[in-house]
């Protein structure tokens, strides 16, 4: 990927992430629908790619057939980015006390943590 285009994905994804800890609400949509938010706010998927959730609703950007080595680059900017988002939820999960089925959180001893 060339680097201006890098730069100005780079710059949409830090103002994402900047609001994100700005803005509770748009936080928790940030991590139930990355993909989503990240294109209200001016990202667009690579040309020919899929966006979607796989096993575990895990969201993602699946590669054309014959992907040239440009759109393989961004596919995998969006997928460290999906993956950063991923993690980020983690830890909105672990701060509210529910795990991913609504349950709750239960420490080592068997108690709710």
């Amino acid at each position: 990927m060339d680097k201006i285009k890098k730069e100005e994905l780079d710059k949409k994804w830090n103002a994402i992430v900047l609001k994100s800890f700005k803005d509770e609400d748009f936080k928790q949509r940030l991590v139930k629908s990355p993909i989503e938010l990240m294109e209200e706010n001016g990202l667009t998927i690579p040309e020919g790619c899929k966006a979607g959730s796989g096993a575990g609703k895990r969201a993602g950007i699946q590669l054309p057939a014959e992907a040239s080595d440009e759109v393989k680059e961004e596919a995998k900017w969006w997928n460290m980015r999906l993956d950063i988002t991923r993690e980020f939820g983690k830890e909105i999960i672990k701060e509210t006390g529910e795990a991913s089925g609504g349950a709750p959180l239960l420490d080592g001893e068997g108690c709710k943590a």
